[in-house]
């Protein structure tokens, strides 16, 4: 009967283990089908616009198509002296930051517009693309009022900020000079909140370091209007709670093994810290059943809704440890 016991406590667990492997397999499926991400998969059909040289740094404009007809404009920034095929990060700005804010020869975090953190990234030794994301002013859009026209026609905003970095990894993959197998994603305040997103959307991301992003939880956002009205619609897409019931720790746990820097502030107002600590305590337990806890961390420090240049080092530091070949 013993024996009996044992083995049927081991069918138990090894079916447990089977679920939550099946669970984080299904992860992309789950949140491609959240999101709604358009389906008239256009030709990429990319034209770099313009290249120079800044001391050690090469540039490129250039814009692909996510749909068709819908443009995406972005800058690669890369050591001049680069002669191997590199890891690549796409970088993310927050609403009203730009490709070129990212891409500027000078660091400066805090306060906005936060510039030059991609150029910095980029001297690390990775191949960086900031992106200008879709209803930016540098599109000629605004996100606010079109997030509320897509939505009213059925059309899920998230998923629609998601599919334009998804094009953007299926750009980076037809470049000789990018390793293919090293591509991350980072991205400050709405480009922290879209980066962990696509990454959940996108296997292809393998490094996942969102900075200020409204990680946590959806439950302690909803303990006050404060927090819920930081967010603007499109953060919120239908469903979520369907598709996770267990919440955003759901979905980051299904992240594992992948290797997520979670940056963070213990006062900002869009990301309350208990959710964060919810968050934290959950998904490391699920890595640490992986085998893996080394591959997942939540840095928070004092302040508010703002990057600076101590979390930046831990940006780096992180993309440096787990994205180089």
């Amino acid at each position: 009967m013993k024996t009996r016991f044992t083995v049927l406590i081991a069918l138990l667990v090894l079916a447990a283990s089977a679920f939550a492997q099946k669970r984080a397999a299904s992860l992309p499926a789950r949140m491609q089908g959240l999101l709604h991400l358009p389906q008239n998969h256009a030709p990429l059909a990319p034209k770099v616009l313009s290249q120079r040289i800044e001391g050690d740094i090469q540039l490129e404009d250039l814009r692909f198509q996510a749909e068709r007809g819908v443009w995406v404009q972005a800058t690669v920034v890369k050591l001049v002296n680069a002669n191997q095929p590199l890891p690549a990060i796409i970088c993310l700005p927050g609403t009203s930051g730009t490709r070129h804010h990212l891409t500027d020869a000078q660091l400066k975090l805090s306060p906005f517009p936060r510039t030059g953190w991609a150029r910095a990234l980029a001297r690390e030794g990775f191949l960086t693309i900031s992106l200008d994301y879709r209803g930016s002013a540098e599109r000629q859009q605004n996100i606010f009022t079109d997030a509320v026209r897509e939505q009213l026609a059925g059309r899920s905003y998230m998923g629609l900020l998601v599919y334009d970095v998804m094009r953007a990894v299926d750009y980076l993959q037809t470049r000789p000079d990018v390793a293919r197998q090293h591509i991350g994603v980072t991205g400050f305040s709405l480009g922290g909140a879209m980066s962990w997103y696509a990454a959940a959307a996108d296997a292809r991301l393998r490094v996942v370091v969102p900075v200020c992003s409204g990680a946590g939880t959806y439950a302690a956002l909803l303990q006050s209007q404060k927090h819920t009205s930081y967010h603007s619609q499109y953060f919120y897409p239908a469903g979520f709670w369907q598709t996770f019931p267990g919440d955003q720790p759901e979905l980051f746990a299904a992240l594992a093994p992948r290797a997520v820097l979670v940056v963070g502030r213990d006062q900002d107002q869009g990301m309350p810290v208990e959710g964060l600590h919810r968050l934290e305590q959950e998904v490391r337990a699920t890595y640490q059943r992986r085998g893996v806890p080394e591959r997942f961390a939540v840095h928070l420090t004092p302040g508010d809704h703002n990057y600076s240049e101590e979390m930046f080092a831990q940006v780096k530091q992180w993309f440096v440890r787990f994205l180089k070949p």
